[in-house]
């Protein structure tokens, strides 16, 4: 052995200089000298020894994961309304309750969640509680957001029943292939959102050669159990179906989407996201649905339904240059959405029943007119052609943490639009402060010219634990 070696060389040095060497008083520095030479050969040594021998490992051991995870997310938001008194939803608010000239806005909310892990089965939990204080009502609001089991019994084979939130689509501010998503803000896309209930299987299968990469399978079955859970899809009893088939194909993602049900369209869908560059990233998505009820308002009151085959697209591309500006832009149509002509006479009949009111003192028409406005409302951009771009700046004049940003949504065919500059700020890890303003701009009877506000400021805190 090296080590052995090592130690007879040393020997034989300490018996050529005599053992009386170490007690000399007049060889006190070589005695020191001597030992210490001693004592780092029997070290190296030892060491090279144990290193030739193979019992040394410097492999990191991978960190083994928490069996359990709990976090949270506080949030204080304050809203400041000031009003546009001839937009039509002002007066459908005045007509119910005068709320004066502006107003203030509060929602103090949490949401709590939890994972656990054994094995391959792991239980996801989230919980949304909400209180506020709007310009209408006071309401508490206590959601289940997610609650589901996943089962992971092999690398390529994924099993999950329960509540669980679904993001389908490659679209930054509208998804139109995310049949079942659930409706995003186009405001606040980042925001979490209530899934929906569902029993699924995703199924993923890597390759080593050609152009296919990797491929996914992802097959689900959504009950509508009266207004228990998903409410949206159909009536109490149906059994909705949906597939994804996922293929990373030469670098470029691509899903393929189904969706149908005994009372929805049926609904078939694309989108693709594909990196140009490293720093280019360009997407899209295709929707087709067959047989989509549509409903059009027409300016005497006149409720117009048809059945119709609806297409809807988006192309959208984000870049990021060297200043480490970061710029997403999009364009969606909306097969849906009204067109310049019919949401003029959706506010035309709207601003009759008004004045209809104001003269007579009958509100019945307003009644009808709150009630037939109110599901296109819902919609948020109930519009038929959009652009969306969004500008945002990392840390500008070496301000840490500091994000400011602006966004603007135009609706291409009347050209009213919305404006909405903002910032972020990260003072210290998991306390966020949050700021921005939204201001619409437009001519009477068009979709942003009607809004509520003539500004909006909004605050916000958020602290993650």
């Amino acid at each position: 052995m090296a080590i052995d070696l090592k130690i007879t060389v040393i020997d034989r040095v300490i018996h050529r200089r005599g053992i009386g060497i170490w007690f000399s008083p007049h060889s006190f520095a070589r005695n020191v000298i001597l030992a210490l030479t001693v004592f780092s050969q029997i070290v190296v040594a030892a060491c090279w020894g144990k290193a030739t021998a193979g019992e040394y490992d410097f492999t990191i051991p991978e960190a083994q994961p928490k069996p359990w995870e709990l976090g949270a997310r506080l949030e204080a938001r304050t809203i400041y309304h000031r009003f546009d008194e001839d937009s039509a939803r002002y007066r459908q608010i005045q007509f119910q309750d005068d709320p004066g000239t502006d107003a203030f806005e509060w929602h103090l909310s949490g949401e709590l969640s939890g994972r656990i892990r054994t094995g391959s089965l792991q239980a996801v939990l989230l919980t949304h509680h909400e209180y506020a204080d709007t310009i209408t009502e006071d309401e508490w609001i206590n959601k289940l957001y997610e609650g589901y089991v996943s089962l992971t019994p092999t690398a390529s084979l994924t099993l999950d029943a329960g509540k669980k939130r679904v993001q389908w689509g490659k679209g930054y501010a509208w998804n139109p292939v995310g049949f079942i998503n659930p409706s995003k803000d186009p405001d606040d896309p980042s925001l979490n959102l209530e899934g929906s209930t569902y029993a699924g299987v995703d199924l993923i299968k890597s390759f080593t050669a050609g152009g296919l990469a990797n491929m996914g399978l992802t097959a689900m079955l959504l009950p509508v159990i009266e207004d228990w859970t998903n409410v949206d899809f159909g009536e109490d009893g149906d059994l909705n179906a949906a597939f994804k088939l996922y293929l990373l194909w030469h670098d470029t993602d691509l899903d393929f989407i189904y969706y149908d049900g005994p009372s929805q369209p049926l609904s078939l869908g694309i989108d693709f996201s594909r990196n140009l560059a490293e720093n280019i990233e360009v997407h899209g998505e295709l929707a087709y649905q067959q047989d989509v009820s549509h409903v059009l308002i027409e300016a005497d009151g006149t409720l117009t339904h048809s059945e119709d085959d609806q297409v809807s697209y988006l192309f959208g591309i984000r870049y990021l240059n060297t200043l480490e500006t970061t710029f997403i832009a999009e364009y969606y149509h909306n097969g849906g959405g009204y067109d310049q002509d019919q949401m003029e006479d959706f506010f035309t009949y709207q601003e009759a029943a008004f004045e209809h009111w104001q003269t007579t003192g009958d509100g019945s028409l307003m009644q009808r007119a709150g009630r037939l406005a109110g599901p296109v409302y819902e919609q948020r951009n109930f519009g038929e052609d959009y652009a969306y771009l969004k500008i945002s700046q990392k840390e500008p004049f070496d301000i840490l943490y500091f994000n400011p940003w602006i966004t603007s949504i135009v609706n291409l065919q009347d050209l009213s639009f919305n404006l909405q500059p903002g910032l972020t700020w990260t003072p210290v890890t998991n306390l966020e402060f949050n700021c921005r303003v939204g201001i619409p701009v437009g001519a009477a009877k068009t979709e942003f010219g009607e809004k509520l506000d003539v500004c909006r400021p909004e605050v916000w805190v958020r602290y993650y634990f």
